[in-house]
């Protein structure tokens, strides 16, 4: 019996191609989207992290970096947690092997018990083991599967080989799986972080600690539990007396994901829309045609088949071109994913594990034909609601009021969902157009950046200065090159240090611990190849060495946070804890420089304060050159000249700076761009449900609109009144997407800059837009209708 009624849907639908292929269109481009979408957020946000029970895995302190001395005491102390591991991302090392060119890599360092308190075994080999993070044992490295195929073209053979980090030889011990990843930050290697007690190295604060929770217990026991730890670990590591107020712990997996969740999930929302706006257009498709099917039901009644089998027959009908619609639409995602994964920026942690596996497939696949044909069922049961006898006295193609009513309903449903995306898209260009408008405090245009790697040779203030004065000279001589410094991070990089700084004057008081503070070095003339203006007081000279008084510069926000002011901020000292090295430093504040976004554009200036790397030598740096021409250009002069000094220091992220700020509007522009095509897909979708309303709508009203002009009726008169129905519907639907868009916009409030969820202009700008598409759906509709012949529709 099935299978009889899908050879009847198929042969119904043959004879109907335009049909069959606008509904399957329509609805191959919301599960398309959906398809797509959806395995973007089930790879990146719902896939559970690929380690042993992760559940169980919790990111302790996740806003803040801790020491060795910190994990060590939770270990000993944190009995809601069965173990503490730490590590420490984004070393910039060099790799050498087999006697080859240096390779630049990003590296991780590890404590030696992290591999096994995830559950994370290696794909080849094996991973860093207790004790091999003690002083004095051989150095092991493990690589990950990318760097194993890209520099040793995955060779299994590679276990036991001695490489080169940083110049100092290591044993390669394992290949990790290629999906493996911590914090949504990769890294080409990991290598044990050395473990010293009683050493500066073991108090500093460079890594990311991860807790396993003891079976049963939730991470809200553990969050408890390290807070209350704070007074304990003050006294017992001589910390501060407001040191640990905000020491807390989440689930490792929100920790990961937290910084995309919202625009990963207000995509998902958008493309749910686009699917139900399809569907909906399904509905108006199949109710519309139903008018003109009408006298074939009641015939098909009339010899003996049941109102249930009627209703069925629809329902596979409908079911048909959902499916046909969603296969469709599988296959557009499957073409596209790789073009949207290409958009997304490279920190969206998870990229590895997104595909359209059988998960997203079914479930894309069952929502789709689920909604499709539910979406279909009122259409189905109004088809049969006249009974036989009326349906074969009525006119062919004439429609009940209730069917009308019905088909306006659907319409101005989309009319109104189409809104919503329309507002979310333009509250999104407003964020990028104010982004792209913000002065990040520096001049990006010109400039070309690279960062030297620098190997444990050139780490000395007595070998790094003279290295890096051979490469600032030589970078400054080539031609259309104006002005070269260099800083430990550039701005937008995504990397900062802070350092407790306060007043000579004005020392803590009781209770209290100095405020933490933005801290760089800077070198040669960096300031001036970024064009930071100097608002008061000067610039860092050769003279300000480690034989001169310590010296510093500060932003304007430091200096009005702490002086009032940038002239009354020059002459002053503030002491700084720790640095480049142990105890305090006082330094004199010789000059005052204006604001610098450098946590990105979106994110206001925090006081920061400069020292020269005369007297803060500290490695890696990376070099800015201003020219007077296209800075890519220089790129290959550049490398040489940085080679003709030493070729074992790879030059990294050779790139203009204006590259690296583009980057950082990435994820905002790629949200704005994704939104507006879904706009434009319901705007697309709406047209084409108006249009068909109102076309259908005219030629049932062919012979009422030929009397009427019989009757001395304008066609002007007609063709306004198509166009007046049209707009009914608009007003509808706008009335109904106004509160619709108000209710959902605050979930946009993370990711929109510059502009209120409730813009005025958003709001006033898209109904009238709405209007104008709604008045050119109806253009057609409105020709034929002025254009109607009396006595033709009367005769007919």
């Amino acid at each position: 019996m099935l299978l009889h009624e899908i050879r009847l849907a198929l042969r119904n639908l043959a004879g109907r191609p335009a049909f069959a292929l606008t509904a399957v269109l329509l609805l191959a481009l919301g599960a398309g989207a959906n398809a797509a979408v959806f395995a973007v957020v089930r790879g990146v946000l719902l896939r559970p992290l690929p380690f042993a029970a992760p559940a169980q895995l919790v990111a302790v302190w996740p806003d803040e970096f801790v020491s060795t001395a910190d994990v060590d005491f939770w270990r000993e102390r944190a009995t809601s947690l069965q173990g503490v591991a730490h590590l420490a991302p984004g070393w910039l090392m060099a790799l050498t092997a087999d006697g080859g060119e240096p390779l630049k890599v990003t590296g991780a360092r590890v404590s030696d018990n992290l591999f096994a308190l995830l559950g994370a075994p290696a794909a080849l080999g094996r991973t860093v083991t207790a004790g091999e993070n003690s002083p004095g044992r051989e150095r092991v490295v493990v690589l990950s599967d990318g760097l194993w195929r890209r520099r040793f073209a995955a060779d299994p053979a590679v276990l036991g080989r001695s490489v080169l980090v940083d110049q100092v030889a290591h044993q390669v011990i394992g290949v990790m799986p290629p999906d493996f990843e911590l914090f949504g930050r990769t890294a080409d290697l990991w290598v044990p972080l050395l473990n010293a007690p009683g050493t500066s190295a073991n108090t500093t604060t460079f890594a990311l600690a991860i807790g396993r929770l003891r079976p049963g217990l939730s991470v809200q026991t553990a969050a408890d539990e390290v807070a209350a730890l704070a007074p304990a670990m003050r006294r017992a590591l001589g910390r501060s007396d407001d040191w640990g107020r905000t020491l807390s712990a989440s689930a490792l997996q929100d920790t990961v994901t937290g910084g995309v969740r919202p625009a990963l999930e207000l995509l998902l929302a958008a493309v749910g829309v686009i699917l139900l706006m399809g569907a909906v257009n399904l509905g108006t498709l199949v109710l519309g045609r139903s008018v003109e099917r009408a006298r074939e039901l009641a015939v098909r009644t009339a010899v003996g088949a049941s109102r249930l089998q009627l209703v069925r027959q629809l329902l596979v009908e409908q079911a048909v071109l959902a499916t046909a619609g969603s296969l469709a639409g599988l296959a557009l995602a499957w073409a596209g994913l790789p073009l949207l994964l290409s958009f997304v920026p490279p920190e969206v942690p998870r990229q590895a594990e997104v595909a359209l596996d059988g998960v997203v497939l079914a479930t894309v696949l069952a929502a789709s034909v689920a909604l499709a044909v539910l979406m279909a069922v009122v259409p189905a049961l109004l088809a049969m609601r006249p009974g036989v006898q009326p349906l074969l006295r009525q006119q062919a193609g004439t429609d009940s009021s209730g069917r009308q009513r019905v088909l306006g309903g659907l319409v101005s449903a989309q009319v109104g969902l189409t809104l919503v995306l329309g507002i979310g898209a333009g509250l999104m260009l407003r964020s990028v157009w104010n982004l792209q408008h913000v002065d990040p405090g520096f001049d990006p245009a010109g400039v070309l950046t690279f960062r030297l790697q620098t190997t444990a040779k050139y780490r000395a203030l007595t070998t790094g200065m003279p290295y890096m004065r051979q490469v600032t000279a030589r970078v400054q001589a080539l031609p259309q090159v104006t002005a070269v410094g260099a800083i430990g991070h550039l701005p937008m990089s995504g990397y900062a240090w802070t350092i407790p700084v306060h007043r000579a004057d004005q020392p803590p008081a009781a209770g209290t611990s100095a405020r933490q503070v933005g801290w760089r070095f800077i070198w040669g003339d960096y300031l001036e190849a970024m064009r930071i203006p100097v608002m008061a007081g000067r610039r860092f000279t050769d003279a300000d060495t480690t034989t001169a008084a310590p010296v510093a510069i500060v932003n304007e926000t430091l200096a009005q946070a702490f002086f009032g002011s940038a002239r009354a901020a020059i002459g002053q000292r503030l002491v700084q804890q720790g640095g480049s090295g142990p105890g305090k430093t006082t330094t004199e504040i010789v000059g005052v420089v204006a604001d610098v976004r450098h946590h990105g554009l979106d994110q206001p200036p925090v006081p920061e304060l400069f020292r020269p790397l005369l007297q803060t030598f500290m490695f890696p740096m990376h070099f800015v050159a201003r020219t007077t021409g296209d800075p890519a250009a220089l790129a290959a002069p550049l490398r040489r000249a940085a080679y003709e000094v030493d070729a074992a220091v790879p030059v990294a992220d050779l790139e203009p700076l204006s590259t690296l700020l583009a980057g950082t509007l990435a994820r905002p522009r790629l949200l704005a761009l994704l939104l507006s095509v879904f706009a434009a897909v319901g705007v697309l979708q709406s047209v084409v449900g108006l249009y068909g309303v109102v076309a259908v709508r005219v030629r049932q009203r062919e012979r009422e609109i030929g009397i009427r002009m019989a009757l001395g009726a304008r066609p002007r008169a007609m063709a306004l009144d198509v166009v007046r129905q049209g707009l009914g519907y608009a007003v509808a639907g706008v009335l109904v997407g106004l509160p619709a868009a108000l209710g959902l916009s605050r979930f946009m409030e993370s990711v929109v800059f510059g502009v209120t969820t409730r813009d005025p202009l958003i709001y006033g700008v898209l109904p009238v837009l709405l209007a104008t598409v709604t008045m050119l759906a109806c253009y057609l509709p409105a020709r034929r209708a002025a254009r109607v012949d009396p006595v033709t529709a009367m005769k007919a």
